[in-house]
């Protein structure tokens, strides 16, 4: 029988009761019980099914009939709100409706109340990355003397004229960072201050990217992922001599500079801010692929060591 034929929702939406709840039971089926759910003063807590629920809003008030329109409910009885928030990323992680960047905010929130094995346990090391990722871009976004300070544009927050870039571009390529094992047990809070060092020096080098970042695409895709690639390179090369705002961004000046000998012609002159401008960028600063993305990175880091050495 096809669905539509059925008269009811197929798939059942997912419902929680936080406190007690009573079931009386009038019949048995040997397999399952029919009867009475009583919930007090109780109230459900929808998780999943929010786009059935909504839909099945909009036909009520078109007709009247919906109203006895039957649902399947799955209840459960969790008394803690992050078990709704675990089972709804459990349910719609792999659904292409559900935002990445909302994705990550759970994962956030998971690694905040449980401890890092945990997470392990349920998403694998990507999943820790990203949980420790969107902490690092919170302090980046909260912190006074971050170039990015009160201009990274949150999930569901609107856009306005102080943001400069969207948190989840920048917390999967700080993710990547911590790939790197130099990073792997580094405190959250002393990633974002070098971090912050970091950007503070590419902001030196280039303001208008800053100050006029729609006409760049240093702060978006292909920019932001390759430069914040660049970073475990240099982080690496200021460690003997300490690392600090001062010694990164004498490393990204590099870029600045003449380097007759890059295996590319587009990176042999200096990479003022034109390199990056929308309407002057050569290609591979304006892709927007991951292949891309990796290519620019290398070349940029190229450059840098032409320089330095």
């Amino acid at each position: 029988m096809r669905a539509r034929e059925m008269g009811c929702f197929p798939a059942s939406i997912l419902v929680n009761i936080r406190g007690e709840a009573k079931f009386r039971e009038e019949a048995s089926l040997g397999w399952c019980s029919i009867g009475r759910l009583d919930v007090g003063e109780e109230r459900f807590w929808l998780i999943d099914g929010q786009h059935k629920i909504e839909a099945l809003k909009r036909a009520m008030e078109r007709n009247s009939d919906f109203e006895r329109y039957p649902v399947i409910l799955s209840i459960l009885r969790q008394p803690a709100r992050f078990d709704e928030l675990m089972l709804f990323y459990i349910v719609n992680r792999g659904q292409k409706s559900v935002p990445t960047d909302r994705a990550y905010r759970h994962l956030q929130r998971m690694f905040w109340e449980k401890e890092t094995s945990w997470l392990v346990d349920l998403e694998g090391s990507r999943g820790v990355r990203l949980g420790l990722a969107s902490e690092a871009v919170d302090c980046l976004n909260s912190e006074s003397r971050s170039p990015f300070y009160r201009r990274i544009k949150m999930v569901g927050q609107e856009s306005d004229e102080k943001t400069i870039v969207s948190d989840k571009p920048f917390i999967a390529s700080v993710a990547e960072i911590l790939r790197e094992k130099a990073f792997s047990g580094l405190p959250v809070r002393e990633l974002a201050d070098t971090l912050i060092d970091f950007w503070s020096g590419v902001r030196a080098i280039y303001p208008e990217a800053f100050t006029e970042h729609e006409r760049y695409t240093l702060l978006s895709t292909p920019g932001l992922p390759a430069i914040n690639m660049l970073f475990p390179s240099i982080y690496a090369r200021c460690v003997d001599k300490g690392v600090s705002e001062a010694s990164m961004k004498k490393q990204i000046e590099g870029l600045l500079a003449h380097t007759n000998g890059h295996p590319k012609a587009d990176f042999r002159r200096p990479l003022t801010i034109d390199f990056w401008s929308k309407e002057k960028a050569p290609s591979v600063a304006i892709m927007r692929d991951r292949k891309n993305v990796e290519a620019l990175s290398c070349y940029l880091l190229e450059k840098i060591k032409l320089v330095l050495s």
